[in-house]
């Protein structure tokens, strides 16, 4: 994917995390309903599912993220594709739309804490060498300190369980031309070790 389009769809994802659910009041980004963006020149076509077959909001939604792609200047033709594979279930959601939603429950927050607590306890180390996805895993914080620095693909729902298991930071930076150096910086500020 070009340089360009990299922008243009992080434009497009900004813009979509201004759709919300009418019922749920969480946007279609972090509820992982956006499954995917193609664009070719001004088009772009956004690859989307719903949370059930047969959803009222159905057109609702449709008119509603065609508008905000739209809203980009660089884009003049809006498709949308409804798919319905991989099937949406809860787990597509982003920790904070489950919070919002109630799904985790005072143990599982807790839980949740615990693992943000033992994580800041040991040496944070971030291996360039090592696949974005397993980083991730680790570290809760990583995904932010990544979108920080202009990663703001990273947070397309799947994106790490398929490219984030091959790609490292380094082969990231390079195809989105961020600074390598600015990268690290941004770690070890937040106390990582930065092993290149």
């Amino acid at each position: 994917m070009q340089e360009k389009n990299l922008e243009l769809v992080d434009k497009i994802m900004t813009a979509l995390q201004g759709v919300e659910d009418p019922e749920l009041l969480i946007d279609v980004v972090n509820l992982g309903l956006i499954y995917g963006i193609d664009i070719e020149g001004d088009h772009a076509t956004i690859k989307m599912t719903l949370t059930i077959v047969g959803c009222p909001l159905s057109t609702y939604l449709q008119n509603a993220i065609e508008k905000a792609v739209l809203s980009v200047p660089e884009i003049n033709k809006c498709d949308i594709k409804l798919v319905w594979y991989p099937v949406w279930n809860p787990e597509r959601m982003t920790v904070a739309a489950k919070k919002q939603l109630g799904i985790l429950d005072n143990e599982q927050a807790l839980d949740q804490e615990n693992k943000i607590e033992e994580t800041e306890e040991k040496e944070k180390i971030i291996d360039f060498s090592v696949p974005i996805k397993k980083l991730a895993e680790e570290y809760p914080d990583f995904i932010q300190i990544m979108y920080d620095c202009g990663f703001t693909r990273i947070k397309i729902p799947g994106l790490l369980s398929t490219v984030g298991r091959v790609m490292t930071i380094p082969l990231g930076a390079q195809d989105m031309k961020i600074d390598l150096d600015k990268v690290k910086q941004a770690f070890e500020d937040k106390g990582y070790k930065v092993i290149d």
